[in-house]
């Protein structure tokens, strides 16, 4: 709006517009200069207007009541024109400084000229200032636009000012300085600058600090904010440009503008993060998450040189967070009147206010003097100071808590220590009860066990003397019979038979009572392999006529040899095949086939049937003692064979192992290790 009316006011101005008021320096000033109605200004949107083009138009410029100019984000260049003229009766010359502000203006161009009749361009002395202009060293100060102007008595000096902005806010303050006052300035500025930066440095280090005790992520977010605000003020200051960019160029630009938009999305992203949007105020957060993109795209859009256009959508965005923010921070202090909360709302309130200050005016909404712009590197250090003293708070009330939580824990703990010693007291006297319980019942057991050994000792005995009586009269009777009576011969033979199972059947039981007595101690010796299969498959087929068992050898030769107890080991073989037979009846196929095979210097026994199988998950309780399959149904057992069985081989160092066949049935396998033939 501003432009506009300067353009409006030049366009209708008449010719006494192009007078010029001349500002009378006083002899040996010792302070600054108010050139407050004295500069006259005219805006061009042409920017290839030269020094010539504006000598021939002096009436396009109209006074203006201040000494600065706020035209917000345009591309038009802005002239400047004013007069100094030193008294006649002044006794030397006046050393003078004209300082022009701020220092990211990027072309500057001061044109300085004593006045006299009919003056051209080549009567000016050209000096440019700009950061998009190399440095030169004929400036007062190689940080800042300090231009040194020698005024003589009786003349009048014409200054030109051009300053354009590509994509930055065009802000043009000129001021006239006298040496001792700008050395005084520069002291107090250095000293300020110095201590803002420090200070910032520091809230920069502390932030690590509390991540080190602290492990949250937004920590490290408002470090990248206080690093990305640092980084501005290192632009704009013109101290980048004095230590990188000293040749010109867009880089100083590039700095400032994407600096600015970094803090924008660092800003957004740990300001949600401290107020814990994303748990309490989700579409708010949203609203944070979209503006940290905004603040990506604004980089973006630096580096491709459009940034003056989309820099208009910043201030909306940024005072939207800023008074979200505040707002939040209000309402927590409202319900809760904390050392935290009270921080908070400080450090929201005082950026809100230097953001509204600042851009006021940098867009040009408010004639403001042109170091209102600064009144946000007060509000920023003041804004990470008191957010940095909430964070402190709050991380001073989590160790409190933490603390008060472990001292809740230390006494929980120590009555916890004491419940627990009593329940151990009491479970270990109901521990010493069931000991002695259980002591008593095996004690039972192991005689019990003892007294069936030896029943099965004395009903082995007192049959086996009647047994071989019977058997030796049967083989007299057998001898006084002609040969041609084949039927009673037949008959005598079968009973001879029977007998025999007989005997075999006590001596199985008897075997097994032993081995399942406490007090068994295997007898380990050499033992053919052969031998053993044909010991159990001849007690097996005896106490099993009608079963069919086959049996299949696979590089078992006579050498073949296990260290083994015997009576153990073929009680274990019988064991399976009298199992493989017993749950083959329900599926009437009694096909049962003993596979020896030897192969890595081991021994493979594998008897293998066509019966019911083992249901799915229950292999390995089956070798427990007692433990029978839930399949068997109404066929009978005690469920100790395969535990016999699994005892056996772990006696002899061996690997029992049972499953299921694909196409039906148990397989059940025996593996050994081969004697060396030589031992």
């Amino acid at each position: 709006m501003l432009a506009l009316f300067l353009v409006t006011a030049t366009t209708s101005a008449d010719s006494d517009a192009a007078d010029m008021r001349v500002l009378t320096v006083p002899p040996d000033a010792q302070r600054s200069i108010s050139l407050d109605g004295f500069i006259g200004v005219a805006l061009f949107k042409d920017e290839t207007v030269t020094l010539p083009d504006v000598l021939k138009r002096p009436f396009l410029f109209s006074p203006i009541a201040r000494h600065d100019i706020n035209l917000g984000f345009v591309q038009t260049s802005a002239w400047m024109r004013f007069a100094l003229a030193l008294p006649p009766q002044a006794e030397g010359s006046q050393n003078l400084l004209l300082s022009l502000m701020p220092n990211f203006t990027d072309e500057l161009e001061v044109y300085v000229g004593v006045q006299k009749e009919g003056m051209t361009a080549d009567d000016f002395n050209h000096y440019e200032m700009g950061d998009h202009s190399p440095r030169s060293q004929v400036h007062f100060n190689t940080s800042a636009n300090i231009l040194p102007l020698e005024l003589d008595p009786g003349e009048t000096t014409i200054i030109y000012i051009r300053a354009r902005n590509q994509d930055a806010s065009l802000n043009v303050s000129a001021e006239l300085l006298s040496t001792s006052d700008y050395e005084y300035r520069s002291i107090v500025q250095n000293i300020i600058r110095g201590m803002w930066f420090g200070g910032m440095c520091i809230l920069l280090v502390i932030q690590f600090f509390f991540f080190y005790f602290d492990r949250k992520k937004f920590y490290l977010f408002i470090a990248l904010d206080i690093l990305a605000v640092i980084s501005t003020y290192f632009g704009s200051l013109g101290l980048a440009r004095l230590l990188f960019f000293d040749a010109g160029g867009l880089g100083n630009d590039y700095l400032t503008s994407s600096s600015s938009w970094f803090g924008l999305t660092f800003g957004a992203i740990s300001i949600a993060a401290i107020l814990e949007l994303s748990q309490r105020y989700p579409r708010i957060n949203f609203l944070f998450r979209c503006a940290a993109l905004v603040g990506i795209i604004g980089v973006v859009c630096v580096f491709i040189g459009v940034n003056r256009y989309f820099t208009l959508v910043a201030g909306p965005v940024i005072l939207l967070l800023t008074t979200a923010a505040m707002i939040i921070a209000i309402l927590d202090f409202v319900r809760r009147r904390d050392g935290q909360n009270g921080l908070n709302l400080s450090a929201f309130t005082a950026l809100w206010v230097g953001l509204i200050i600042t851009n006021s005016q940098r867009y040009g909404v408010l004639p403001l003097p042109s170091w209102f712009a600064g009144s946000y590197a007060l509000a920023s250090i003041v804004h990470f100071t008191l957010l940095t003293g909430s964070l402190s708070v709050r991380l001073r009330n989590a160790e409190a808590a933490t603390r008060e939580a472990d001292r809740r824990a230390l006494e929980i703990a120590t009555v916890s220590e004491q419940k627990a010693k009593n329940l151990v007291r009491e479970r270990t006297l109901e521990l010493e009860k069931a000991k002695l319980l259980a002591e008593t019942a095996l004690d039972a057991e192991l005689k019990a066990q003892e007294q069936q050994v030896r029943f099965m000792e004395v009903i082995s005995h007192q049959y086996r003397t009647p047994l071989g009586v019977i058997k030796t009269n049967l083989e007299s009777v057998r001898l006084t019979l002609p040969n041609s009576d084949v039927a009673n011969r037949e008959r005598l033979d079968r009973a001879s038979a029977g007998v025999k199972r007989l005997i075999e059947v006590l001596e199985v039981n008897l075997t097994r009572s032993r081995l399942q007595g406490p007090s068994y101690k295997p007898t380990f010796s050499k033992t053919k392999v052969t031998s053993l299969i044909d010991a159990a498959l001849s007690i097996a087929r005896d106490l099993n006529p009608r079963a069919k068992i086959t049996i299949t050898v696979d590089n078992v030769s006579e050498d073949t040899f296990v260290l083994a107890d015997r009576d153990m080991l073929r009680l274990a073989l019988v064991n399976l095949l009298e199992n493989a037979v017993k749950f083959s009846v329900p599926t009437g196929k009694s096909n049962v086939e003993l596979n020896a095979a030897c192969h890595d210097e081991k021994i493979f026994l594998r008897v293998t049937d066509q019966g019911i199988g083992l249901k799915d998950g229950n292999m390995d309780e089956l070798v427990k003692i007692g433990t029978r399959g839930e399949n068997v149904g109404y066929i009978e057992g005690t469920g100790v064979g395969l535990s016999l069985v699994a005892r056996t081989v772990e006696t002899h160092k061996g690997e029992f192992m049972l499953s299921n066949r694909a196409e039906g049935g148990t397989k059940a396998t025996i593996v050994l290790p081969v004697l060396d033939k030589f031992d």
